[in-house]
């Protein structure tokens, strides 16, 4: 537990001031020994184990003002606060302050005197990431609160006296940058709760009612919670969730309520057998598949990049290999924000949960627009920052076998190379259209089994124009609208004719000069040969790329 490092600040004397980060808002159990349904605060905890033994310890926040909670202490406290006004000509002790700058300045007047008394003495300072949020350097009062902490972090004497100031934030990116990356200010960052943490949180809360059955739950319960705090299984437990379908429901709404629609969590339906085609792609990700479930993680690759062109199944088949590998899928919505400081911060809290949940397949879709690059201009600097974030977690082997990156772009030629790399993005996979009458029909096939559709026909290629690419959405397009008519329209079962006279009149619009340019990216991003189609095998590389640059030229002229 973060227990002992937190301790070994405060008593070392290294800094005077000590900022605690990540999991901060939860409850801990610090002992085993503890009786059931014993949770304590950060505060709690600091209050009553940390700072054991301190002179006076007192609490401040924005809402609350300065507080002690002890009797004694706060009778001194008002004290100095008359002895503060006399010399101020102020009224604190009447109607103490609770705005940062005088509660400052009476916090530094408080550990002063408590210097000069040769006492030890310690605050407590809650929401620090509200009282001097980023963004916000030309604020003079700011700027006094920023000074203050970095004198009292730098101030020799407070080191070496247990004059403390524990500073609780959880994320650090939402902190101004001075006292968010200050080399004088010491950092405790408290993780999620790990398995046998979590074991102790059930062990101590588990119902009555579980009786014999209690340690079967008790693991099954600490291993489906990976990746939640102590509260959000209190709070499962107190709903009694134990089947597995109702506690990844509910594992899924509680993450999904702390990111505020940073991620999104999708369950998985569908294994790799539902896939029609790409046989050799999902050859490489069922070996994969069979490598994580049998826990031989160690020479998995960092990510995936899958490319191909649009409708040729690229999050189907991701999906289809975590349902294989039994991993949750984790998919990342818009973590932007037109504020300062707030995109860095949803960044930082969506990391925290992927390490804390894995073993996880991360999707990011799209991944040419998402990501950006490192040149990106206009918005000082933040896409930058969230690039070299992304890229700096992609390539942390720490994390090999544990979060694995599927990158999935039409056009992998606009992915920066620093993404696609060896090390970040090391199996490119490549997607195609189905090239032969069988991959079609295996297609047609596999869609009306994922439709729950008995195939009204046989063969579906004789209905179709020859001569051009049909993809997955095509066909899933047809049977849909066929379906409908069918269900609502003739209020019967889909049947040859229906889908005859919607093929007929089905018209889905064509680019052949972009699904050819995202074809032989495909083809030239390809880090295996084999999954290549034939005909576009035989073409040398100078042909593919020569090919490219005449269809880009073509389809800026448009």
């Amino acid at each position: 537990m973060f227990l002992d490092e937190a301790k070994e600040h405060v008593r070392a004397g290294e800094s005077s001031v000590i900022l605690f980060t990540g999991n901060v808002r939860d409850v801990y159990t610090p002992a085993q020994s503890m009786p059931p349904h014993t949770h304590f605060t950060l505060a709690e905890i600091l209050r009553n184990g940390i700072l054991q033994g301190f002179d006076s310890i007192a609490e401040y926040d924005p809402q609350a003002g300065i507080q002690f909670a002890d009797a004694k202490q706060r009778e001194a406290y008002f004290r100095s606060l008359s002895g503060y006004d006399a010399y101020h000509k102020t009224t604190y002790a009447q109607n103490p302050p609770k705005d940062p700058g005088p509660a400052f300045s009476i916090l530094d007047n408080l550990a002063r005197l408590a210097l000069l008394d040769n006492k030890s003495f310690a605050v407590i300072i809650h929401y620090l990431d509200h009282i001097i949020p980023t963004g916000m350097a030309n604020n003079p009062e700011l700027r006094y609160l920023i000074i203050a902490l970095d004198k009292w972090a730098q101030n020799p004497n407070f080191r070496k006296n247990k004059i403390r100031f524990l500073l609780i934030a959880p994320e650090v990116a939402r902190l101004d940058s001075f006292i968010g990356k200050n080399a004088f200010i010491e950092r405790v960052t408290i993780p999620r709760p790990s398995l046998e943490e979590r074991k102790n949180t059930i062990q101590k809360n588990a119902p009555s009612h579980w009786g014999e059955q209690a340690g079967q739950n008790v693991q099954k319960l600490a291993e489906l919670t990976a990746g939640l705090t102590n509260r959000q299984i209190l709070e499962i437990l107190s709903k009694n969730k134990i089947d597995e379908k109702e506690l990844r429901a509910l594992k899924k709404e509680l993450i999904g309520a702390e990111c505020r629609g940073l991620l999104e969590i999708v369950e998985p339906k569908y294994s790799l057998e539902a896939v029609a085609g790409h046989e050799k792609v999902k050859e490489i990700l069922s070996l994969t598949a069979k490598a994580i479930q049998s826990g031989k993680t160690a020479y998995l690759p960092m990510g995936f990049l899958i490319s191909g062109p649009v409708g040729t199944g690229k999050t189907f088949i991701t999906e289809c290999f975590a349902h294989d590998a039994a991993l949750p899928v984790v998919k990342f919505l818009n973590f932007r924000s037109q504020w300062q400081g707030e995109t860095e911060a949803n960044l930082e809290k969506i990391f925290t949960i992927l390490k804390s949940i894995y073993p996880v397949a991360v999707i990011i879709d799209e991944a040419d627009a998402f990501l950006g690059n490192r040149d990106a201009q206009g918005d000082s600097g933040v896409s930058m920052r969230v690039f070299a974030s992304l890229a700096a977690l992609m390539s942390d082997t720490t994390y090999r076998g544990k979060i694995l990156w599927f990158l999935m772009t039409s056009r992998p030629d606009l992915l920066p190379v620093d993404m696609k790399r060896q090390g970040r993005a090391e199996e490119h996979l490549a997607l195609f259209h189905p090239q032969t009458k069988n991959e079609l029909e295996a297609l047609y096939q596999s869609i009306c089994r994922k439709l729950k559709i008995t195939p009204p026909m046989r063969e579906i290629s004789p209905l179709l124009e020859k001569g051009r690419a049909y993809s997955g959405a095509d066909i899933e397009a047809m049977l849909t609208r066929a379906a409908l008519a069918a269900e609502v329209k003739y209020e019967s079962a889909l049947s040859e004719e229906i889908m005859r006279e919607t093929i007929s009149n089905f018209r889905s619009p064509e680019y052949p000069l972009a699904i050819e340019l995202q074809t032989l990216v495909a083809v030239r991003e390809s880090t295996h040969q084999d999954m290549i189609p034939e005909k576009l095998r035989v073409m040398k590389a100078s042909e593919i790329e020569s090919r490219i640059n005449e269809l880009m030229q073509m389809l800026r002229q448009r």
